[in-house]
């Protein structure tokens, strides 16, 4: 083992970043992130999916340092098996999400509470986005779901979730996060969560500097992630907004993104 990535810090998001065309984890990228470990690095994901969601890409990915979850919402330490830190929307999202099933019967409403993923009110969109990140379908009256949330997620057509986004923004003002996963699928999350800050609470319990966090993403939900630190990094294949804004660019998701991050701070060109 050498120290060649010592005091670095990699968190990247998964769709478009980390896995590849085929949502798997490429040996390219699996063989680079082996090496930044075993060279000292610290290596983790920051992701809209839950626990289990991410429970799927093990033992084939490879992590050493809790991961941000829930797009903000937790920090999970898979190694010791225990939420480190959260930012739950509690009662408040209980209440948001009883006024949004009364008033949008068509919506779908996906809660996520104890790392568990429930449906309080189901539809195509949520059986489809359950299927992608292979969870079991979970049904669960609001009222059975237990405290505290941490998050949900909205689905449906576009415009209806634009309405239940104009519900939330006039009838909870301040109360909440609002980001777009997709055209299909709103996150609602504590004011205070988003991927960003739980990446700095991250850094802040590894005792990792600015210097050395290293953040990777491709996608809206990516803005506070990539803005929260100064080594921010994603593919050619991101979106118009965030390729703009990131200090790095990387090859194309389908080339190996990760291990191109890892390969050039091996030959310190991002020091």
């Amino acid at each position: 083992m050498t120290d060649l990535f010592e005091g670095k810090l990699i968190l990247t998001d998964l769709d478009g970043t980390l896995l590849d065309e085929r949502d798997e984890i490429s040996e390219e990228n699996r063989r680079a992130v082996d090496r930044f470990i075993e060279g000292g690095g610290l290596f983790s994901v920051a992701t809209g999916r839950s626990k289990m969601g991410m429970e799927h890409f093990f033992p084939r990915l490879r992590i050493n340092a809790p991961a941000v979850l829930y797009n903000g919402a937790a920090i999970y330490d898979f190694a010791a098996g225990r939420e480190i830190d959260s930012a739950p929307v509690g009662e408040s999202g209980a209440r948001l999400a009883a006024r949004l099933i009364r008033t949008f019967p068509e919506l779908g409403v996906e809660v996520y509470s104890g790392h568990v993923p429930y449906v309080a009110q189901g539809n195509d969109y949520s059986r489809r986005h359950f299927a992608s990140v292979k969870t079991p379908w979970n049904p669960c009256p609001p009222e059975a779901i237990p405290q505290p949330w941490l998050s949900l997620v909205l689905t449906g057509e576009n415009g209806l979730l634009r309405a239940a986004e104009d519900v939330i923004r006039n009838g909870f003002p301040d109360a909440f996060f609002l980001q777009y996963s997709s055209p299909h699928m709103l996150e609602v999350l504590r004011k205070d969560a988003n991927k960003g800050a739980g990446a700095l609470r991250l850094a802040k319990l590894l005792g990792v500097g600015p210097e050395g966090l290293f953040t990777v993403g491709d996608g809206t939900n990516d803005v506070q992630l990539l803005a929260c630190a100064f080594h921010s990094c994603a593919p050619e294949n991101a979106c118009p907004r965030i390729l703009a804004a990131v200090r790095h660019r990387l090859p194309h998701h389908k080339d190996h993104a990760i291990a191109a991050l890892i390969e050039r701070l091996a030959k310190g060109e991002y020091a």
